[in-house]
């Protein structure tokens, strides 16, 4: 009786799943289902709480800091918070056909302790009204526990709510009152002895009407299940027991166990069975009975974060129980198990049956089933990689859940500790930290992943580990964050060296990071009078000119490449600061007159008080370049990511104006795609213009800039003298003091 699913499947049952979209749930439990058949149709209540259960079963090697058996609330709300929907089902497969939230607000007040809502109850139709019946802990400080029973209307909205005290006083929790279907406003209230109670619903009192000594003797207390129902001259109910202790550490632990229990309608119990598991887990729990003239339909909760409804032919239960309902032995067999699931009920210590259905439950969102599998597949699991995946997966599931962040991390350190010479746990014990600002921790898991990177090996994508480049972009991004610019510098180069290799969430990771970084220990290169002699070509006014401004010379060789005109044009994109790092600040000194584009604000601000030409506030992307007309002497375009940068390039009126020289930015070092600088060159070719000087940096390599001309509008002998298109890197200041 260890499977009762198994037997019932064996026998021509079936079994479902009872879900609910994880978007109303967070993913978290779907647990401890009620039943109500009537008419022909069936009405369930499901419980749904904020916590995921961890229960390491089997040998237990795989705990929890807080042990073998915890209850994993968001850690910043430690509260039990219970929820109930009422869900219909479809009549053949028993799954939920329709759903809806109860509505509890009417009555709700303000909890004042940590369990929350109306817990594990039970469906009931009792002189033409509809109640659920269950247990509430948050009416006073210290969780004293009463048996409660509201009644719903037809909109799913709780209209009255009735505490009902127990007959005798003393008591600190009353719960799993079974309620006696056809007996209004009486419920079984202990089994053995029987005790029957009456409720006053106007007075929320309770009085014992019957107490039943029995013959019969039971290892454990029996305390209160589902309904109880009846059949002919039996009244029949699913019972629950539990074994309670602390393991050699202190924690707790736990078993839960079954039983059916048959009484007389003078409350004698004449039958029951063994007691039983449903699915094998340790805790498993049902508060719902049904019986269609067919079958009995029962729905439970697995390890409180699952629920599942089981058709158990009567045959069955008549063998288990020694109990004849009916005298005929005809039976149709009704529904179909999923196949997942009928593996798993066929072997439920499979560890790949296990993690199939983990993963079902995974990629519909419902997290906390999902762990559950996946803890089982990684403890009966055999073979070292399997369990090791089922490790990170557990992990995984518990990070999606958020704010359970410590027990997250120790979730992920149960991996390590499994494989501590495999990569793929560092890479999430990385992420874990740098999420948290634990710099120094994440660099340090980092570096460590990378040491055993050969070690990796192949499992599901859905675990979430690709490649040992995670692991050198982690390196990269926290090494910034500890101080090691110039270290992050050069690793994320690499990691942009590495191209379409990357996935491409990681492609746009990588590009964004390198570009919000400065591309060199010292990127801008600073012009002083002191240098005029070193420059390439000493254009008219060079002599004069103090300092520059731009970040590797394109203001110098503009006024170089025109000849140091005086009174030009230019048209900007992408402005910034109006001084530092600015291509057009100079060139206002020489007395040219332009219009910048900036997209944010406070650098057109700033712009706006210290310079005399126009700005302009304005995504770039979405100007219009019509008003561009005639010859402008020097077009910038300067924006990011490389693609917007091209992308704005190919918008400008190229049928209506000339531009004498483009400086324009194709980051080619942080394009990770490799391809927006050939775009742009092709571009800029077919649109007669000139490559005077390929691959810009402010370093030996970090090439992001092209610099062109349109070779009607430039001395020729200037253009031989600046001259510099080959596919090497080149260093602004070598190139603009004559040292390329």
């Amino acid at each position: 009786m260890n499977n009762l699913c198994k037997l019932a499947l064996e026998k021509g049952g079936s079994l479902n799943y009872l879900i609910i979209p994880s978007t109303l749930t967070e993913g978290l439990g779907l647990t401890n289902p009620s039943l109500l058949y009537q008419d022909g149709a069936y009405l369930l209540n499901l419980r749904h709480v904020q916590y995921s259960l961890y229960h390491s079963e089997g040998e237990q090697k795989y705990q929890t800091l807080w042990g073998p058996l915890a209850y994993l609330n968001p850690e910043d709300d430690l509260t039990l918070k219970t929820t109930n929907y009422f869900c219909k089902l479809d009549p053949n497969t028993l799954t939920i056909d329709k759903y809806q939230k109860i509505d509890t607000s009417k009555l709700d007040v303000k909890p004042l302790w940590e369990f929350i809502g109306l817990e594990d109850a039970r469906v009931v139709y009792w002189d033409n009204s509809l109640y659920l019946s269950g247990v509430r802990r948050d009416t006073t400080t210290n969780g004293e526990g009463r048996m409660e029973l509201s009644t719903i209307d037809d909109k799913n909205k709780e209209t009255k709510r009735v505490r009902i005290e127990p007959p005798t006083k003393g008591s600190y929790c009353e719960k799993n009152w079974m309620p006696i279907l056809d007996m209004p406003f009486h419920y079984v209230k202990w089994t053995s002895p029987t005790e029957v109670v009456k409720v006053n619903t106007k007075k929320g009192t309770s009085e014992t009407v019957a107490i039943v000594k029995q013959k019969i003797t039971f290892p454990r207390d029996i305390r209160g299940g589902s309904q109880v129902i009846t059949i002919g001259k039996y009244r029949i109910a699913l019972t629950h027991e539990v074994d309670l202790w602390k393991n050699e550490q202190g924690k707790k632990d736990a078993q839960y166990y079954h039983r059916f229990i048959v009484w007389d309608m003078e409350w004698n119990i004449v039958g029951y069975s063994e007691d039983f598991k449903f699915m094998t887990a340790n805790i498993e729990f049902s508060c719902g009975l049904a019986y269609d003239g067919n079958d009995f339909i029962i729905p439970f909760g697995f390890q409180d974060s699952t629920a599942f409804i089981l058709r158990l032919p009567r045959h069955v239960f008549e063998l288990i129980t020694n109990i004849v309902l009916v005298s005929e032995l005809e039976y149709k067999s009704k529904g179909i198990t999923p196949s997942k699931l009928e593996q798993l009920i066929n072997d439920p210590f499979n560890a790949e049956n296990n993690s199939e259905l983990a993963e079902f439950y995974f990629t519909q969102g419902h997290t906390a089933s999902a762990l559950s599998f996946y803890l089982r597949a990684a403890e009966y699991g055999k073979y070292d990689d399997a369990i090791y995946e089922s490790l990170l997966m557990v992990a995984k599931c518990l990070a999606t859940q958020s704010r359970r962040a410590v027990t997250e991390k120790g979730l992920w350190l149960n991996a390590l500790s499994f494989a501590p010479e495999r990569p793929e746990a560092y890479l999430f014990l990385s992420q874990w930290a740098e999420a948290r600002q634990q710099y120094h921790e994440a660099y340090n898991y980092a570096i460590t992943g990378i040491m055993f990177q050969t070690n990796a090996k192949e499992m599901s994508s859905t675990v979430g580990y690709k490649d040992a480049y995670q692991l050198y972009f982690q390196k990269a991004v926290t090494a910034w964050w500890i101080g090691r610019s110039q270290e992050s510098r050069d690793e994320f180069i690499k990691l942009v060296n590495r191209g379409t290799e990357l996935s491409d969430k990681y492609q746009k990771m990588v590009q964004s990071n390198i570009t919000s970084l400065d591309s060199g220990p010292d990127p801008f290169l600073k012009y002083y009078k002191g240098f005029y002699n070193q420059l390439r070509y000493k254009f008219p006014g060079a002599d004069s000119i103090e300092k520059n401004f731009s970040q590797t010379y394109q203001d110098m060789f503009t006024l170089s490449i025109l000849n140091g005109k005086r009174n030009g044009t230019y048209f900007e994109i992408g402005a910034a600061d109006p001084f530092h790092g600015s291509n057009t600040a100079l060139l206002e000194h020489f007395g040219w007159t332009g219009t910048s584009l900036e997209i944010l604000p406070h650098e057109v601000e700033k712009f706006k008080l210290h310079r005399k030409n126009e700005v302009i506030l304005c995504d770039a992307t979405k100007f219009d370049y019509s008003i561009l007309k005639g010859h402008i002497d020097y077009l910038q375009v300067d924006c990011e990511p490389p693609e917007t940068t091209y992308e704005i390039l190919t918008m400008l009126p190229w049928n209506q104006c000339t531009f004498g020289v483009i400086t324009y930015e194709h980051d080619h070092y942080t394009d990770i795609t490799r391809s927006f600088r050939e775009k742009s060159r092709k571009f800029l070719l077919s649109k007669g213009y000139m490559l005077i000087v390929s691959n810009i940096s402010p370093n030996d390599n970090c090439p992001y800039e092209d610099w062109w001309v349109h070779p009607k509008h430039i001395d020729k002998d200037i253009i031989k003298k600046m001259l510099a298109d080959d596919d090497s890197i080149k260093n602004a200041e070598k190139y603009m003091f004559g040292k390329l």
